[in-house]
């Protein structure tokens, strides 16, 4: 019993000898590692001091906030009791004389004119089916089958007709079908076409803020502005027509913000949210200063199509692109003269260049490019960043 005593304590002692030595060894090793990051950071930080960077073009698009709403000249079709289905689409070019809506003076011819339509959708389709009836059919058991499969029971009754339409009908069905359509043709009386009396642009979006004319907008203070659009005059009608290609944009702009624009120029205007598109756009006129705020009405002849079931919109104006070579503000010196310049390496030695900033990036500079300054600064010239007792003419590298 003794005996067994005695090697339980020394196998003990064995085993914290060893935990002792892997500590000590773990700790070594730490200490080590961090010895070495000090001693690389007071190398570079009192020795290793000569940092470069090369040049590289930066650019900035130069942007001013607007909001404002979008004014036509538009003409509003007259609304009827009776059913109106318009015939040309949102957006679209129409002709002086030419259809653009069919009334309906009855429930029974506007049931029939449903009809014809439908008959002629599904008479095109069959057709088609019919045209190649073995691909259609083998299409359509593969959906139905591969639906079931799955147990999407959402289109099942879709499905199931087009494997039924495919298969099972014949010329005699689309012969009939045929028929039904030539006699409601022939029997479809009870509407009247409605022809456009001017040329211009379809919309079937009626807002009631149709009444606010070009002409009107050189004269509104923006709360003269805001009040125009706060409440529809009359937002009823078949439909409207817009009649010149020209539209406007009354944008409410800060006034310092506002005053770096000139009426008679062009900018582009950076459209988003419910219409994203850059147009650019003629500063038509600046309204005079009120609380901080000003109109400024741009007009453009472009894009009229995509614009006209809306009305309010956000954008930002392109006041200009500023480009430039992006400098560290660690590379730029102060002379006694307030001059700002830079080293660059060229042909191992430091090379005094001045430098022109005009902007202020992060924690960098913009400065004109050498090509504009008659200077050797150009994209992809190497900038002393961080260098010790730096002069013009020392050899570096």
């Amino acid at each position: 019993m003794p005996r067994r005593s005695r090697t339980a304590r020394n196998d003990g002692e064995i085993k914290m000898k060893r935990s002792d030595f892997f500590i000590r060894l773990t700790t070594g090793v730490i200490f080590l590692a961090v010895a070495c990051y000090i001693g690389v950071y007071l190398y570079n930080y009192f020795v290793n001091t000569y940092t470069t960077t090369a040049a590289v073009r930066y650019s900035i698009v130069e942007t001013l906030p607007a909001h404002g709403f979008i004014v036509r000249t538009e003409t509003v079709l007259e609304e009827r009791s009776t059913a109106i289905l318009p015939t040309v689409s949102e957006g679209e070019k129409v002709a002086a004389g030419q259809v653009i809506a069919v009334e309906y003076l009855s429930i029974d011819a506007l049931e029939r004119a449903s009809e014809i339509r439908s008959l002629r959708l599904k008479i095109a389709q069959l057709e088609s089916l019919r045209g190649d009836s073995n691909a259609a059919s083998i299409n359509a058991i593969m959906e139905l089958s591969n639906a079931v499969n799955s147990n999407d029971l959402r289109r099942l009754n879709e499905l199931a007709l087009n494997v039924e339409t495919s298969i099972f009908t014949t010329e005699t069905d689309i012969s009939e079908l045929r028929s039904r359509l030539e006699y409601l043709e022939e029997s479809n009386v009870g509407t009247r076409t409605i022809a456009a009396e001017v040329s211009g642009t379809f919309s079937h979006n009626v807002d009631g803020f149709e009444h606010v004319e070009p002409g009107m907008l050189y004269y509104m203070s923006p709360s003269e502005l805001q009040e125009q659009f706060s409440t529809p005059y009359n937002a009823s009608g078949t439909g409207k027509l817009i009649t010149e290609f020209k539209w406007y944009f009354a944008a409410i702009m800060e006034h310092e913000d506002a005053f770096q624009l000139s009426s008679g120029h062009h900018n582009v205007v950076q459209f988003y949210g419910a219409y994203n598109a850059d147009i650019e756009m003629r500063v038509e006129h600046i309204s005079r200063r009120e609380d901080g705020l000003c109109v400024v009405l741009f007009s453009s002849d472009r894009g009229l199509q995509e614009i006209t079931p809306l009305r309010t919109l956000r954008a930002d104006v392109v006041l200009g692109v500023v480009t430039g070579i992006r400098v560290p503000m660690e590379a730029i010196h102060l002379d006694d003269d307030l001059n700002t310049f830079i080293f660059l390496q060229t042909s191992g030695q430091a090379e005094r260049v001045d430098v022109e900033i005009i902007r202020t990036i992060g924690d960098s500079y913009i400065v004109r490019d050498g090509v504009e300054t008659n200077t050797p600064l150009r994209v992809d010239s190497i900038i002393i960043v961080k260098a010790r007792d730096l002069y013009h003419g020392k050899v570096v590298g």
